[in-house]
């Protein structure tokens, strides 16, 4: 990327379809805390994508998820570049319904470290 380049989260950054989601889960390799889960499948996009699946019953109300959600997308709009081209798909666990928001950058951080140097091609 061009230095001053603005990074952005874009339509095509994110996955949508059901199928999509499902090959993740599927053939993905599994990575994971106490806090947040990913399953990883390489694409052939020169970018990484990102789903979330968040659940109610265990975030809780929508507020939360959505909170959650947008930490989310937040940190993987600025690692992304760091990334390797893969699918990701994050789900919470019901620790992350308490975890401060210093504790979820960890996770995320922690996480995104580990895609970068175990899915580099």
């Amino acid at each position: 990327m061009a230095a001053g380049a603005r990074l952005r989260f874009q339509a095509g950054q994110r996955l949508r379809r059901p199928a999509e989601f499902q090959q993740a889960y599927s053939r993905g390799r599994r990575f994971g805390d106490a806090l947040l889960t990913a399953a990883v499948r390489p694409n052939q996009l020169p970018h990484a994508r990102l789903g979330l699946s968040i659940a109610a019953r265990t975030v809780g109300n929508s507020v939360q998820r959505n909170r959650l959600r947008r930490q989310i997308r937040e940190s993987f709009r600025l690692r992304q570049q760091a990334l390797p081209p893969v699918d990701i798909v994050i789900g919470a666990r019901v620790a992350a319904r308490t975890a401060t928001g210093a504790e979820l950058r960890a996770s995320l951080l922690q996480l995104w470290e580990q895609i970068a140097t175990q899915c580099a091609r």
